[in-house]
């Protein structure tokens, strides 16, 4: 288990054990006022619960991380809402700015490898690979946030090479501007998986807004700060595609490792 998932397991168990105790603090504070109005055993009954709740899920997460269990659907969808309960108490008892930043790249780590544990063979037309539009050069003249196809490709930034990696395996690339259009865009196409591309903020916002779709995130580089010129690893969505695919786009993925190169240098 890579350090990235322990991180994010750390404060899971952190944040389960830390609102079950609010929860049984708030269950002693209360309980003499609500003995006048409901039976003890009513009052006990379902603060227990509650309190069980937010601890018994948390085995149930292990077991996904730990095993090769084929994760039912129903399951999933538990093991995820209760995940994104806690993130908020996570973040929290993260403290510091720089702890923050390290939980949210550990939380998308750990998306993705619940989605790579399912061995997905879905097929490239099926797969929606979704670009923030801060990947296109500033001063580029194209719109091609409703038409990607208006790109010129003249290797200014990476949205060329998307375009290419698109039309060579199959997948519909779409460039979104925001939050709202891309999930009009996921309304629209009805994927079966998903490749996002954002910030660390969005990519949470996103996975968390499209369950149970599978959704793998991947992070943009920002050299010129947040929302400007971004960059992505081409590379690395490459090798998203051919786990969700099963296909082999090795001279694909080694002619875009030389372009990353190149716009490096």
């Amino acid at each position: 288990m890579d350090k990235g998932t322990t991180f994010f397991l750390v404060y899971a168990a952190l944040a389960a054990v830390a609102t079950a105790l609010c929860l049984w603090l708030l269950w002693t504070v209360m309980r003499p006022g609500l003995a006048y109005y409901l039976p003890a055993m009513a009052v006990n009954l379902v603060f227990g619960l509650l309190v069980w709740g937010f601890l018994l899920p948390f085995p149930l997460l292990l077991l996904l991380v730990f095993t090769s269990w084929k994760q039912p659907a129903p399951v999933r969808r538990i093991v995820m809402q209760y995940i994104r309960f806690l993130y908020p108490m996570m973040r929290h008892l993260a403290g510091t700015k720089q702890r923050k930043h390290v939980l949210a790249r550990s939380y998308i780590q750990f998306l993705n490898g619940l989605v790579l544990k399912q061995n997905l063979h879905i097929p490239a037309e099926r797969i929606l690979v979704l670009a923030p539009h801060c990947l296109q050069w500033d001063q580029c003249p194209h719109k091609i946030t409703r038409r990607v196809d208006n790109c010129r490709q003249c290797g200014h930034c990476t949205i060329g090479s998307l375009l290419d990696l698109s039309r060579r395996s199959g997948a519909h690339l779409a460039v979104a501007s925001g939050g709202t259009q891309a999930r009009q865009l996921v309304c629209a196409l009805r994927p079966k998986a998903i490749v996002a591309i954002a910030c660390e903020r969005d990519l949470i916002s996103g996975m968390e807004d499209v369950l149970p779709l599978p959704v793998l995130g991947l992070l943009n580089e920002r050299p010129y700060g947040p929302c400007f010129n971004t960059h992505v690893d081409v590379s690395a969505l490459c090798r998203f595609l051919e786990r969700l695919t099963g296909e082999n786009y090795e001279r694909t993925r080694n002619s875009f490792s030389q372009f990353t190169h190149y716009m490096q240098r």
